[in-house]
């Protein structure tokens, strides 16, 4: 019983509402775990394994200048691109390209193959996460990116052989072209198309990024990013990888944990007054060599980790659950650019506030006395003012959302002509097998009426829209269409999630039952396996990750 217990608590806290496919999630675990080995060996290659001085620091944040940039204009171009993993495979074959040129010894060569590959990962990554939101609803975009994430960054430790070996190196182009060939064979089982239909939106960009909630969580992220661009200023980047890598694992399967059981909004309270413990005991052992009994470098690797990955997961989550509204889907490319752009701005001017500060200590060291530790205190500031700031905001993951199996009420799937093919009963009461009877008979007069109803308003209104939603008296009706069914779900609350797990089920419901669609002379026993797709789609109790 203690067992099953236990089994229970696991399943509701790390996979409950975790419903992806294994195609999908190997898709997506294979282009992330691509652009992850090209960062980590750029990285590694070209500013962890070389001695910083100022000639470097001005290419490195020359780099994250262009790097800013590029996501604000990649989140353009992606959004302007219908088929998403037909172009990311043609931007990865530019990136190759980049990789090529970088091996020449010829410092031109070098340096305009690995801006070729910045540019292009900027790219991929925006097509990455329009991917990524398109496969994951708000109940568990949290998760799936925090399993992505600590997968491929386990993964890529091989980055390390690519880049103390020179020999190995100059043929790390190869090994991503083969990564590419898988990535091209299992995404012609996993292509995304967008639609004008789905992309309309009355809603302009400047609206949206404008609005209070949207522009706090954003403006949330730069400071942030300034309070890191400023540690990495005053501390630079030497870190115990080993320590760092540990750590960020750790730290991703609690965030991921947070954000889709406590909430956006409190997972990143929490995080800031974690933020806050590290750099108020940073600051008070300034002068020490250990830090809790922990050596400086330690203390700081798993200060970094705790800063670098949770606030990429929070990015990815949060410019998730914005691009995912119904107004914003036009502009899911320019909302993630956005966001990651803002994030590289804080990180370059807390960069350069940190060092011109620096340089009016050392120039008027009268400051010393007048204004003793005033970057640990302002950023200390900083975070209070985040704090306050953060607490008006909305959480994106209310109550209402995470019981959304409580709202369903009855699913019907019925051919185009207006035959009853399954029905699903979910708040099923006791009731003598007369009744039972009946409601099993009445079935194909429901199916009948809704069909008459799509069809009428389809008329009526003159729009090849299809009718996606009828709300009547405290209910809605929600609809998805295949080519040979459509399925209508009954809910007591109009929530986004349902919609995406009616779109999902149908779509499983085509493939599944597709044979016996195109043939269909009104025998429905085929279609009793319906069950089955129910259990997945619609009991929370149980997931359907790696599923079928």
């Amino acid at each position: 019983m203690k067992k099953k217990s236990v089994k229970a608590r696991f399943i509701n806290t790390f996979v409950r509402d975790v419903d992806i496919s294994k195609d999908s999630f190997f898709y997506l675990f294979l282009t992330l775990f691509a652009l992850i080995l090209m960062v980590e060996v750029t990285v590694l290659r070209y500013v962890l394994l070389n001695e910083i001085n100022v000639m470097l620091e001005f290419e490195i944040i020359l780099a994250l200048f262009i790097i800013a940039f590029g996501f604000i204009i990649s989140g353009y171009l992606v959004d302007r691109i219908k088929n998403k993993t037909k172009n990311f495979n043609i931007i990865f074959i530019v990136c190759i390209v980049g990789l090529f040129l970088s091996t020449f010894k010829n410092t031109f060569f070098d340096h305009f193959g690995i801006l070729i590959v910045i540019l292009g990962l900027t790219q991929l990554t925006s097509l990455w996460f329009s991917t990524l939101i398109h496969n994951t609803t708000i109940l568990n975009r949290g998760r799936i990116t925090a399993y992505l994430l600590i997968l491929c960054i386990g993964s890529s430790v091989i980055s390390i052989f690519f880049t103390y070996f020179d020999l190995l190196y100059n043929f790390f182009f190869v090994f991503m072209a083969i990564i590419l060939f898988f990535i091209y064979k299992i995404s012609k089982k996993n292509q995304y198309l967008e639609n004008e239909e789905r992309l309309e939106s009355t809603t302009k960009f400047k609206e949206i990024i404008f609005e209070k909630h949207f522009f706090r969580y954003s403006s949330s992220f730069f400071v942030l990013s300034f309070i890191l661009g400023d540690l990495v200023a005053r501390f630079t980047l030497q870190i115990n990888l080993i320590i760092f890598s540990i750590a960020t694992i750790l730290y991703l399967v609690a965030a991921g944990y947070f954000l889709d059981n406590i909430g956006r909004k409190i997972s990143i309270v929490l995080g800031i007054l974690l933020l806050s413990f590290f750099l108020i005991t940073y600051g008070s052992y300034i002068e020490s060599p250990t830090i809790f009994g922990l050596p400086r470098e330690v203390f700081l690797s798993i200060h970094y980790a705790f800063s670098l990955a949770p606030l990429l997961l929070a990015i990815f989550t949060i410019s998730g659950d914005f691009s995912t509204e119904r107004e914003n889907l036009r502009y899911r490319g320019r909302i993630n650019g956005l966001f990651i752009s803002l994030v590289f701005f804080g990180v370059i001017f807390g960069f350069f506030f940190s060092r011109t500060l620096n340089l009016l200590y050392l120039l008027y060291p009268e400051l010393n006395i007048i204004i003793p530790d005033f970057p640990n205190r302002l950023n200390s500031f900083l975070l209070v003012i985040l704090l306050v700031w953060m607490m008006a905001m909305k959480e994106i993951l209310i109550s209402k959302e995470k019981n959304w199996s409580s709202a369903i009420i009855n699913l019907y799937v019925f051919s185009v002509s207006g035959v009853g093919l399954y029905n699903h009963n979910f708040k099923k009461s006791a009731q003598g097998e007369e009744k039972e009877k009946k409601r099993e008979m009445d079935e194909d007069i429901i199916s009948g009426a809704l069909t008459g109803v799509v069809a009428i308003i389809s008329e009526i209104t003159q729009s090849k829209k299809q009718l996606r939603k009828i709300d009547k008296e405290g209910y809605d009706l929600l609809f998805s269409f295949g080519k040979y069914h459509i399925a209508c779900l009954i809910t007591k609350i109009d929530l986004p999630v349902l919609l995406k797990k009616l779109d999902e089920f149908s779509k499983d419901f085509e493939v599944k039952f597709g044979k016996y669609l195109k043939k269909f002379a009104g025998n429905v026993s085929p279609f009793e396996d319906t069950k089955y797709l129910v259990e997945k789609y619609f009991n929370q109790k149980y997931s359907a990750l790696f599923g079928a």
